[in-house]
């Protein structure tokens, strides 16, 4: 089984709120659909379909309200999605994780698989998505795509685990990092900054640190761009590396 998480920014303009990256949605389902693999588990970010909401509910009392427009935001992009696989003939279809996730104090206590593995033994392909969900400390938290990639790696221990990006990897000084072993972390934890726009989940540090944590269970990822053609075609179909390796280990 292969894991792989399409970032927000690839599907989604982030500065312009509920704004679809048409062609980039467009590329990264035309190859999915060329791959032709069933063994697929498919996780997205909310872009700016569920961050700006999200940010609101954070920031002004945390209403019910609030919860359903950041839902209905997650979902709608998550519609959009599959529905561009449907139309490719991939056999795709959607999981919310406010239906089947538990948090408590941000971090998933419960996890109900049960639908994801029935999909996945009837060839059917999963689509999840970062979500607002409920949180045993606080009524409801923010529950990023990145966490829902570390758990399920951790539960299902697939083949392969990318995470797809609108950048090249992990970037140091101008330089794409071809691969970071976790003992290295700390060393290029100040030189990984966050999105310059709204992301309520920790953006590019809080992604690396949650595939740190994987690299010292022993558990390797990659972090690719997902919005150069041709880039996750190779990584489901090939051996090949297009971004950043991290896994346990020293250099």
């Amino acid at each position: 089984m292969i894991l792989l998480k399409i970032g927000g920014s690839v599907l989604t303009d982030k500065a312009q709120a509920s704004t679809l990256r048409k062609d980039f949605v467009c590329l990264v389902a035309q190859q999915i659909a060329n791959a032709k693999r069933s063994d697929l588990v498919l996780v997205h970010g909310a872009g700016s379909f569920g961050h700006p909401q999200a940010a609101t509910y954070l920031s002004e009392g945390r209403s019910v309200s609030d919860v359903w427009k950041t839902h209905r935001a997650v979902s709608k992009l998550n519609t959009l999605f599959v529905n561009e696989l449907q139309s490719r003939n991939v056999p795709a279809l959607p999981i919310h994780p406010l239906d089947s996730v538990t948090l408590d104090a941000g971090r998933i206590t419960h996890f109900d698989t049960t639908a994801l593995g029935l999909m996945l033994e009837n060839d059917i392909i999963p689509v999840l998505h970062g979500d607002i969900v409920t949180d045993r400390a606080g009524g409801f938290n923010i529950l990023s795509g990145d966490q829902i990639i570390a758990f399920l790696a951790q539960r299902m221990r697939p083949e392969k685990i990318g995470i797809g990006t609108d950048v090249d990897g992990i970037i140091y000084k101008g330089k794409k990092i071809s691969h970071l072993y976790a003992s290295e972390f700390e060393d290029y934890r100040k030189e990984i900054v966050g999105s310059s726009v709204i992301d309520v989940t920790g953006g590019m540090l809080r992604k690396v640190s949650e595939l740190v944590e994987l690299a010292n269970a022993g558990i390797q990822s990659e972090i690719f761009n997902a919005t150069r053609d041709g880039n996750i075609a190779k990584f489901l179909m090939s051996n090949q590396e297009v971004g950043t390796i991290i896994s346990i280990g020293t250099k």
